[in-house]
């Protein structure tokens, strides 16, 4: 099948608050989901004018600099003292905080309103990787759940567990939609690894058994 990815511009000129900056601390690392990316350059120069330090990272699966997406989920160590995330939602900004400790501030231009997300945000999800971890360790028969979606399938990186692990047995379930409800057919698995999308996680109370990231095994992302 032939893919086609069309990016969609938010049109209307993001001004910046100053009730927003403001509130913010010296150095910063600036993102922006796709839509509103391309005012990014107009958006820094505001943050800057304003006399901060800002950053440009560019996560591993974007296109662009200071582009974030839902599986950004990697650590950026640049001495900055928070993250800006300027979009709506909490799915992007969320992502930052899975390896980050610093806060994400953020402003929405379609609503005004300012944020700040802290680890206190991510509290129950970290305590149910942590528990899934503990359970992936204590397991023998592990089921690993692999996408064929473009960009998620990462069917090498699965078979290294059993390299990794080998006092242990894997189980590779394959499909293209992963359907939570069709892993309560395999009982015997003890625990599941995560091969496709990281933010998975945020739905594992759907899953009937552990589940932890392969990232959170040491197979990076």
């Amino acid at each position: 099948m032939r893919l086609g990815f069309v990016e969609v511009k938010y049109k209307r000129p993001v001004t910046v608050p100053d009730k927003f900056t403001d509130q913010l601390p010296k150095k910063v690392i600036l993102f922006l989901n796709v839509q509103y990316h391309n005012q990014y350059e107009n958006i820094k120069k505001q943050l800057e004018t304003a006399g901060k330090d800002v950053v440009s990272v560019r996560p591993k699966h974007a296109w662009y600099d200071g582009q974030i997406l839902g599986c950004s989920t990697e650590e950026w160590d640049k001495g900055q003292d928070a993250f800006v995330y300027i979009g709506d939602g909490l799915f992007h900004p969320k992502a930052i905080l899975f390896n980050n400790t610093q806060p994400v501030y953020m402003y929405d231009p379609k609503t005004d309103k300012i944020k700040v997300l802290e680890q206190k945000h991510l509290e129950q999800i970290n305590k149910q990787r942590k528990g899934a971890l503990a359970s992936f360790y204590a397991s023998t028969n592990i089921g690993v759940l692999i996408t064929t979606k473009y960009g998620q399938m990462r069917i090498r990186d699965s078979l290294k567990l059993q390299e990794r692990f080998p006092e242990k047995t894997f189980y590779f379930l394959i499909a293209d939609v992963i359907d939570f409800s069709k892993l309560e057919d395999f009982p015997f698995l003890e625990c599941f690894v995560n091969t496709a999308c990281p933010r998975i996680m945020d739905d594992n109370q759907k899953v009937p058994r552990p589940l932890t990231n392969i990232g959170d095994l040491g197979v990076e992302w």
